[in-house]
């Protein structure tokens, strides 16, 4: 291997480790602009819709609990999604 293509892997190298530096640095300054990504690290902790509770009922139909807000709903999810119940709840801070 000649000087030649030694300094030319070389500059390749510097050119995707700048690459990576400039896609970190993207990608920190959509944070902080507050645009979503659906990246880990960078989910939203303030949801307003909680999965409380999920059961399977059988092989095609389960129950499902959900809250949003200061309500909850009862859905029964299946080949037909239905709505059973909606009530409003007081949620604490702690949840």
């Amino acid at each position: 291997m000649d000087f030649a293509q030694l300094f030319q892997a070389l500059l390749a190298l510097i050119f995707v480790i700048g690459l990576l530096f400039i896609t970190l640095w993207f990608i920190k300054f959509c944070q902080q602009k507050g645009l979503n990504f659906r990246f880990p690290g960078f989910k939203n902790q303030h949801n307003r819709l909680t999965l409380i509770e999920q059961q399977k009922l059988d092989a095609k139909n389960s129950i499902v609990l959900v809250r949003c807000d200061s309500q909850e709903f009862l859905i029964l999810l299946g080949n037909t999604n239905l709505l059973l119940q909606s009530s409003a709840v007081k949620v604490s801070d702690n949840v």
